[in-house]
């Protein structure tokens, strides 16, 4: 089996590459910081994510919350808890379902994702000052595809791994 690099004019690999260098790059780790903070001051990206997502939609109830960050409803528990430790959002029993848990954001928790969504935006338009805003249309309406493209290709694989588990 070959596994040596294709040539670095393969669109595929590039892309590859851009996509690794993008999660894992040397510079992953500081615009990670530059966005989310450090310290103290910093928050994990899942947990940035999942403030975000309570901040932009309102309350809602925990299953909500991860069906929003495609995440499992335990990885949800472990953020939401982190999040309520910092302050940022709080839990409570839904008035229509006892049963079910509802999760809003505090106040602080509110201005924590304000700074985080301007910080967000200066990062963003500084990455993308060298775009023009047609180049900036083009990349959007190409990640958007690819993300699509990921998600249609993971529940492919995802089912046809549920087809071979069943007796």
């Amino acid at each position: 089996m070959n596994i040596s690099a294709p040539p670095a004019a393969s669109a595929k690999w590039r892309i590859g590459r851009a996509w690794r260098e993008i999660r894992r790059g040397a510079s992953a780790t500081r615009v990670k910081d530059a966005f989310y903070g450090t310290g103290e001051d910093g928050l994990d990206m899942a947990l940035a994510d999942a403030l975000s997502v309570i901040c932009q939609q309102g309350s809602m109830r925990m299953g909500e919350l991860a069906e929003g960050l495609h995440i499992t409803p335990a990885s949800t528990t472990r953020a939401v808890a982190c999040l309520v430790e910092r302050g940022y959002v709080e839990r409570v029993k839904s008035s229509e379902d006892q049963r079910s848990i509802v999760v809003s954001a505090t106040e602080s928790g509110l201005a924590r994702y304000a700074a985080l969504a301007d910080r967000l935006r200066y990062g963003m338009d500084a990455i993308l000052s060298d775009f023009s805003a047609t180049e900036q249309e083009q990349l959007a309406d190409l990640l958007e595809r690819y993300l699509s493209a990921v998600d249609a290709f993971v529940l492919e694989e995802t089912s046809k791994h549920e087809d071979r588990q069943e007796p």
